[in-house]
This record gives structure tokens, C-alpha cells and sequence, in this order.
């Protein structure tokens, strides 16, 4: 029991970061691995100078190698719950900066779990906060009780460079030095120097960088969509410098009834919060599609079609992966496809949107029917539609395996160069890079092999109301392509039109006869 209550706190923490971890690691893994493929982080110097030379690029430097490690689930799991308990703790040790009750100290994880529920929104980076986290620790080692000269010389330098190591959370540190030195000792003028001296290097800084002045103040790095001001940043901003600074002058709570009367309000409300609260911030429609990419990605047809059955999917992009799932395991038929929700042909091709998840969706349908130069042009796509236009290492993988299907070996070999500099994908990078120009190799490759011989070999334009034909000629190129097969007598049964269903239906029967005469 005296374990217990020396180390209670200690107990807390370890049983908070299991929670994160576990919520992050089993039930919005996909929002983990969404992160991971909308980057390219490289060993080299290149990329290292030029985070470094905007505000706010190392915090973004660092946050993108933290990043890479959320290709296995789990680690990355570990990664959010260690930052979370780590800004936890310099949360407690600012309050404890003054003489404060324990009573009050599972106060100190509302800033924390306020993060969790912004973090609901998928375009959120780790950026955001390892910046905060940089930004806390310069609060809780400031010189609180120093003289005034060395408190003058401390913000001098501190601010600058806070500032360009986090961009605008050097904001939260000078607002906390401003309201700390008001309230403690009246001193109003180190106050207003933290304040404009945060203010001026930022508008400085937008005469060097080639970044819009509201960009620059909303952080460059911190979110995926640089157009949008998202307000609830600036709320959890100011929860970890506010709330601190609230519970230190809270009263003192002596130990009996009513220091247990209070800690046991304070963990009903701080536990209601986070219960209520940040499960609600990640019901969005969004997480359903990166489930569904995930396992797309992943090629675990079965535990698709397992989830679907659970709850029938009802957007283009998961019923999409339903039938691709459904194709890829040979059960894309009527009696097998329309037990789930379908809704036209863009349930099987979703039509063309300039959005990364969704070009990126559909380009993996086209790569599994062998159509691999339409993948390769969605990919393109995909990567150009990154909201922030960063390079994806995901989609850099499959052009590198679209352009060595098609023999263009120097194109291949250009983007295996770039990933063999990056930790997760330089072992494939060499394996491939082996494959190149080795005509035999490729040909007897269980995936390259196969595809090359579905493809398609000359490039045509063709619309989206035309792609039974295109099916059509994929299964004249290669009578075995199953997966093409399906989708030419799926589609016509999604229109409802019987006649072109039973044209297709006697083409495929008489495909197949000289198949097996042959």
C-alpha cells in the first residue's frame, strides 16, 4: 500500500500511455499508417537543410523520423503515448513550479487529452506536437526566480530560437513568461519584450521564407491543409499554457475526507472528458476509408470482406474495396456481391477527384485488373494531390514497380535510388533493384511476371462510362485475368442492363471454351 502511494502518479502515467497506446495501436491504426505514406523522410543532408531553413522545420524534421516507425503499428502506438505522457509531465511540472495540492494533479491531463481529440482530425501532423513539447520544456526550465537581467537574457535568446526549432509555439512560451511574470512579480515590461520580441521574429521571418505571413503564424508543417486556420489548434495551444497556470493558484488541499473528496471529483470529470469526449472527435466517415486502404494495401482480402459483413460499407471508396476484396478472392458475382450495399459503378471504379486517399484508392483497383499504366497515372495523381505537395514513400514504391513492369528500368531505377535512402523500404529497394533488367526474373515474379502479361500494351483514352470495354480487353489480352473477368459481368449487373450482361456473359463462356481447347 505505501508503494501504492509513493508512486501513485507514477502508476497513472503508465496506465494513461497504455490506454493511448492501445487506442492508437488496434483501434486507429489506419490513421497511423495514413501519416506514414503522406511523407518521404530521407538520410540525407538535403533534407535535413531544408527543413532547417524555415520556422518551425527541425520540430518537422524530427517529427517525420518519429513518423517513418509508424510502418509497424505498434511502435508508433508507443511513440503518441510517450509524447503524451511526456507533455503530461512538464504540464505537472509547471504547476508544481509553486507549492500545490496533489489533489489537483489529474488536472494536468486535460491540456493532453484536448490534443487527443484535435488529433481526431486526420490532417494533424506529429509536428504539431513535438513543437509543443519543445516549447513546454523551454517554459518549465525558465528562470522564474532569477534576477531580472538574467530573465532579459534568457528571453533574448530563448525566443529566437524556440521559434525557428518550433514556428509558432514559441507563441505559448512567451504568453506563459507574460502571465507568469504579471502575476508573480508585476513585471509588465519583460512581459510585452517576450510577446513582440515571439511576434517580430515571426514577421521577420516572412521576409526570408517563401511562406505567407498567415501561414507562418498557423505553422508551416503543423497541419496537412495549409489553407484552413484550424481554431481548435490554437485552444489546445493555450490549454497547456492556461491550465497550468490555473491549478497552481488553486487552494491548498490539506490531506483527509476533503483532499479525497476533491481527487475523486477531479478524476470523475478529467475521465468523463476523455471517455465522452475524444471518442467522439474520430467517428468521421474518414477512419472507415483508412481501414479499408489499409487492408487494401495490406492485401488482406478475407478480413475485408469479414469487416463488411460486420457493417456493410456505403461510400464509393469502401465499397470499392469491398468488390476489390470480393474480385480478388473470386466472389464478385451477384449472388456473393449484392448481399452488401452497392451503389453503381462507382462502387467498383470511383470516379476520377483530385484527392490523394481517393486517386490513390482507385489506382490500386486499376494495378490488381492489370491496367497498369491507368495505376501509374493515379498514382501520379494521388502524389500531386498531398495537400502540403510533399512526396509519398507508398507511392513512390509503386511507380518504381509500375515502370519495371513496363521495362522502363532507368525510370524504375531513379525512384529506388530515393527509397534506398529512406529505413523501411531500403531493403525492397535493393531486392528490386536486383530485378532490373533481368528479363527472366521478372517474368517468373508471382506478381510483375503475372501483370505483364495482363497489361495492356498500347495507351488509349477511354472515359469513365467505357471501362466494360477496357475489362473487355484485358481479358482479351490475357484470358486468364480473373480479376478483370469478374468486373466485365459485375458492371453491366450494377446498371441493370440484362442485354449487355448477357452479350459479356457469352463472350467470357466462349473466352474460356478456347481456353480450355487450348
Amino acid at each position: 500500500m505505501n508503494i501504492i502511494q509513493r508512486y501513485w502518479k507514477v502508476l497513472l502515467a503508465a496506465m494513461f500511455a497504455v490506454v493511448v497506446w492501445c487506442f492508437w495501436g488496434f483501434k486507429y491504426s489506419s490513421g497511423l499508417v495514413y501519416q506514414e505514406q503522406l511523407q518521404l523522410f530521407l538520410f540525407d543532408s538535403e533534407m535535413f537543410f531544408e527543413r532547417l531553413a524555415v520556422p518551425g522545420g527541425i520540430a518537422r524534421y524530427v517529427s517525420e523520423f518519429l513518423v517513418q516507425f509508424y510502418n509497424v503499428v505498434q511502435v508508433g502506438a508507443v511513440i503518441i503515448a510517450c509524447v503524451y505522457v511526456l507533455l503530461q509531465l512538464a504540464t505537472w511540472k509547471l504547476v508544481k513550479k509553486q507549492k500545490v495540492s496533489d489533489a489537483w494533479y489529474l488536472l494536468s491531463y486535460i491540456p493532453v487529452i484536448l490534443l487527443w481529440m484535435y488529433m481526431g482530425d486526420i490532417n494533424v501532423r506529429l509536428s504539431f506536437v513535438i513543437s509543443m513539447l519543445i516549447a513546454m520544456t523551454c517554459m518549465v526550465v525558465y528562470p522564474e526566480k532569477s534576477s531580472s537581467v538574467a530573465k532579459y537574457i534568457y528571453v533574448a535568446i530563448a525566443v529566437p530560437f524556440v521559434y525557428w526549432i518550433t514556428g509558432p509555439a514559441v507563441l505559448m512560451f512567451a504568453i506563459y513568461i507574460a502571465i507568469k511574470e504579471i502575476l508573480a512579480n508585476r513585471n509588465f515590461l519583460i512581459s510585452a519584450v517576450a510577446i513582440v520580441l515571439s511576434v517580430a521574429c515571426m514577421l521577420a521571418s516572412a521576409a526570408f521564407v517563401p511562406y505567407p505571413v498567415a501561414r507562418i503564424f498557423y505553422g508551416i508543417g503543423y497541419n496537412y491543409v495549409v489553407d484552413v486556420v484550424a481554431v481548435m489548434q490554437y485552444i489546445v495551444m493555450a490549454a497547456f499554457v492556461i491550465i497550468p497556470i490555473v491549478i497552481s493558484v488553486l487552494p491548498e488541499q490539506k490531506e483527509g475526507k476533503t483532499s479525497r473528496f476533491v481527487f475523486a471529483g477531479v478524476l470523475a470529470g478529467v475521465v468523463s472528458l476523455a471517455v465522452i469526449a475524444v471518442p467522439a472527435n474520430y467517428l468521421s466517415a474518414s477512419y472507415e476509408v483508412l481501414d479499408y486502404d489499409l487492408l487494401v494495401r495490406q492485401q488482406k482480402w478475407n478480413e475485408i470482406i469479414e469487416k463488411a459483413e460486420k457493417k456493410t460499407p456505403d461510400t464509393p471508396l469502401t465499397v470499392s474495396s469491398l468488390n476489390l476484396a470480393l474480385a480478388m478472392t473470386g466472389q464478385l458475382n451477384e449472388q456473393r456481391a449484392f448481399q452488401f450495399f452497392q451503389n453503381g459503378w462507382q462502387g467498383a471504379f470511383p470516379v476520377f477527384n483530385k484527392n490523394f486517399e481517393s486517386s490513390l484508392m482507385t489506382a490500386e483497383i486499376y494495378y490488381q485488373t492489370g491496367m497498369v499504366n491507368t495505376a501509374q497515372r493515379f498514382d501520379f495523381e494521388a502524389m500531386e494531390a498531398i495537400p502540403d505537395n510533399g512526396k509519398s514513400a507508398r507511392i513512390i514504391k509503386r511507380l518504381a514497380e509500375t515502370n519495371l513492369i513496363n521495362g522502363q528500368y532507368k525510370v524504375s531505377l531513379k525512384y529506388l535510388r530515393i527509397l534506398q535512402k529512406t529505413m523501411y523500404y531500403r531493403n525492397w529497394a535493393n531486392e528490386t533493384i536486383a530485378l532490373l533488367g533481368n528479363e527472366k526474373a521478372i517474368n517468373e515474379h508471382p506478381v510483375y511476371g503475372y501483370l505483364r502479361k495482363c497489361r495492356l500494351t498500347k495507351d488509349f483514352l477511354f472515359s469513365e462510362q467505357e471501362i466494360d470495354k477496357i475489362m473487355g480487353q484485358l481479358v482479351v489480352q490475357n484470358s486468364k485475368n480473373v480479376v478483370a473477368m469478374q468486373y466485365l459481368l459485375f458492371l453491366p449487373q450494377l446498371e441493370g442492363n440484362q442485354q449487355k450482361y448477357l452479350i459479356y456473359r457469352n463472350f467470357v463462356d466462349e473466352t474460356l471454351k478456347k481456353q480450355k481447347n487450348q
